[in-house]
């Protein structure tokens, strides 16, 4: 039976579900980048996995023509895809002037293109299945670390593993086992950390909202990342100003916000160019994990210079691959060449000064706009939220292209939108004239 306006679920729907689950705990598995109890499995299933659920929406609307949700759909896909064609435009144009090899060129393309099929399959998620779509993901995502945590179990006994996540919790990191040192997931790590903020910015007093944040935590704090602790506490430090602000303090809000990210990214910028990082990070008393000498090999890669015209995306990361160079971190311990372990440093080599320009408003300012004049600025909030947690990461990380980050990023700021007036007038604009 074909519908227009409200939702009639079945067992149908419940064999979408379990599918959808299912490919979300495929996907969050490989990301974990460990072998669980089940074999190793290439990192590219969890872009098979997007492609799978394409189908399965696909198929879904062939069978029921549901209208529901689908104009918000539209929308989150195309606001979170408009960086991601704008930067592969920007380095097009780099590639042409600079005649790239063409081994750069695809690599970089296909990484839009990977990050392209997280956009769709958040959208469908989000058409398909409302809000749920949060809880959905994240039923997959805690199956994923449940197939690490058993194999962890099965290697250090389950006395090590208690007192092991223990020790790191209470330490905050500071002291961290074998077992817990296993349970490191890397990609997933961030998109834990969403989960984590999301079910507090929503936690209600009923058992099942306080068991969905509680099991979050749980498996966040397995991996525990003390920048995505950060990220956490800042995002929703931020939403509860925001929500108590007036809406023309709240523009005026968003005006600093995006001022000051600026201010701090150029002069993080300065920073590493002219070698003060190590020398500040080491008068503050910080381990910088050796990233002051990632960054004083990368800081000869760039000039700060209006001239400068960037290497073409992904440079950095083939460049890592084909390069037999070492860095000296002490006399007598060096390393090969990694990736910038700075989503700044990485995108301003690779776009240069205007191409990185375009990178920090389209993933800032835009996306930003786009949700306030189409929603409204109730619908800002969460938003905002996820793009504050994405840039802090971005400090120390090589997260943008990551899977989970964005997955989860885009699927419960999404869903947000789906409560505001105007969602609500899209779908009331659907149902059948009675």
């Amino acid at each position: 039976m074909r519908e227009t306006g409200g939702e009639k679920k079945g067992l149908l729907y419940d064999l979408v579900v379990l599918a959808y689950v299912g490919l979300m705990t495929i996907a969050f598995y490989v990301s974990t980048e460990k072998r669980g109890i089940i074999p190793q499995l290439p990192t590219i299933l969890r872009y098979a996995a997007d492609a799978g659920v394409l189908v399965i929406a696909a198929a879904y609307y062939l069978i029921t023509y549901q209208q529901r949700r689908l104009k918000v759909a539209m929308d989150v896909a195309w606001i979170w895809s408009v960086p991601y064609l704008g930067i592969a435009l920007i380095s097009l144009l780099i590639w042409v002037v600079q005649r790239t090899e063409m081994h750069y060129i695809s690599r970089g393309l296909i990484n839009v293109g990977c990050a392209e099929l997280n956009a769709l399959a958040v959208a469908c998620a989000i058409w398909l299945f409302g809000e749920k779509a949060v809880d959905y993901s994240f039923y997959g995502a805690v199956a994923a670390v449940g197939l690490v945590a058993v194999r962890a179990v099965m290697m250090f006994g389950v006395g090590g593993f208690i007192s092991q996540y223990i020790a790191l919790v209470v330490t905050f990191s500071g002291n961290t086992g074998p077992a817990m040192r296993y349970m490191e997931f890397h990609d997933l790590s961030q998109g834990l950390g969403l989960f984590v903020m999301y079910y507090a910015w929503t936690l209600k007093k009923d058992k099942r909202s306080i068991v969905l944040f509680l099991l979050s935590c749980v498996c966040f704090t397995l991996t525990l990342k003390r920048i995505d602790v950060i990220a956490i506490v800042g995002g929703i430090g931020m939403g509860w100003y925001l929500n108590r602000l007036t809406y023309q303090r709240r523009w005026y809000f968003i005006v600093a916000f995006e001022a000051a990210l600026v201010i701090f990214v150029y002069v993080f910028l300065y920073i590493i160019k002219e070698g003060y990082y190590g020398i500040i990070m080491d008068r503050l008393g910080i381990d910088t994990m050796s990233r002051d000498v990632i960054y004083n090999y990368y800081r000869d890669f760039f000039e700060l210079s209006p001239s400068y015209l960037g290497k073409g995306l992904r440079y950095i990361y083939v460049h890592t691959l084909e390069t037999d160079h070492v860095i000296h971190v002490t006399h007598s311990i060096r390393m090969k060449v990694i990736t910038a372990h700075n989503e700044f440093m990485t995108y301003f080599i690779e776009l240069g000064f205007f191409g990185f320009i375009f990178w920090l408003w389209s993933n800032t300012w835009y996306k930003m706009n786009a949700i306030r004049r189409s929603y409204g600025w109730e619908s800002l909030t969460f938003f905002l939220m996820v793009i504050l947690y994405a840039f802090i990461s971005y400090a120390s990380d090589n997260t943008y292209f990551y899977f989970s980050i964005n997955y989860v990023g885009f699927v419960a700021s999404g869903v947000t939108l789906l409560n505001s007036p105007k969602a609500r007038a899209y779908d009331l604009a659907l149902a059948p004239a009675t």
